[in-house]
């Protein structure tokens, strides 16, 4: 294990969050109000989604950073400066989401010699559900709320490992944490979009409409292109103008986008194809991944809406 560099350590105050269920039951605080004690270790990822949760179960006792933390960012095609080399060498873990998502934050570690110390989210690296066996798959795993809540429990059993005086707590908070997220995956499973479909100029959304029962009607082919930086063939873009004559929903990421997907956004305009944003880091007005997730389920129980209307 590597000495932390010094740091200030992040505290986390106690955050009011509302869940606005469509049940009317609201979720009061965030995770991470177990007592710990300071173990003076720093804990780098790739995005800050995983930064949140990771700060969330240590409660304080880490410095938890993340490299890419805006929305104006691609974390694809980022491209990692001297000061994220430096950031992961003075690191005591790493965590990179995996599955070719941020190979950046890998290669860092690679070069750094801390393959030891690096924590990845997708299988080869750490048991989890979903095959990665070469052909497309989605690798936007946090949006998958099942998965979270499985890395939540995972990554407070690896934090007990390298800080056992806080494993309890650790413990506590992964509980919380992840009793957040099953209740905003029964939400939004309870949504029932069956008989709706949807498009996507990127793969991002795509488990979270899954699960609340949308079809989806876009090509693995034109999500794989996409996903490494390629332009979509011109028989999948020409496709994907004429689905939005079928769909219901656009699903679209800011983050990638291209002059392919905003003409298919204006395609979709035209055609009176509902259509919402949905991002791949957090936006700066969410206070945590749980209010960030409960405002997509929002956006997705909206259209819903605007579709029966």
């Amino acid at each position: 294990m590597r000495t932390a560099r010094t740091a200030a350590v992040l505290s986390i105050a106690a955050m009011a969050l509302t869940a606005c269920a469509g049940d009317g039951t609201a979720t009061d605080e965030a995770a991470g109000d177990a007592d710990v004690d300071d173990t003076g270790l720093t804990v780098i990822s790739s995005i800050d989604v995983y930064a949140d949760l990771i700060e969330q179960i240590a409660g304080g006792s880490v410095d938890s950073q993340a490299i890419v933390e805006s929305t104006a960012v691609d974390p694809h095609s980022y491209e990692a400066t001297p000061q994220d080399r430096l950031a992961v060498e003075n690191a005591d873990l790493v965590v990179a989401n995996g599955g070719g998502y941020d190979s950046f934050i890998t290669l860092l570690a690679s070069s750094a010699d801390m393959e030891d110390d690096l924590y990845q989210v997708i299988p080869g690296e750490n048991e989890h559900s979903h095959e990665w066996d070469g052909t497309f798959e989605n690798e936007h795993i946090w949006y998958d709320l099942l998965q979270m809540e499985e890395f939540v429990r995972d990554f407070a059993d690896r934090l007990s490992d390298v800080a056992p005086e806080n494993a309890e707590a650790y413990q506590e908070n992964a509980d919380a944490l992840a009793a957040d997220i099953r209740e905003l995956h029964e939400r939004n499973e309870a949504l029932e979009a069956e008989g709706r479909s949807y498009l996507a100029t990127e793969a991002v959304s795509g488990y979270l409409l899954d699960d609340a029962g949308f079809e989806n009607r876009t090509e693995e082919e034109f999500l794989s292109a996409v996903e490494h930086g390629d332009d979509v063939s011109p028989r999948l873009y020409q496709d994907s103008l004429e689905l939005t004559e079928e769909i219901d929903l656009l699903s679209y990421n800011p983050q990638t986008e291209t002059q392919q997907s905003q003409r298919i956004r204006s395609q979709a305009e035209e055609n009176g194809v509902i259509i919402r944003e949905f991002t791949e880091t957090l936006p700066d007005d969410a206070a945590n991944f749980q209010e960030w997730m409960s405002a997509n389920i929002d956006t997705v129980e909206e259209a819903l809406a605007e579709m029966d209307g």
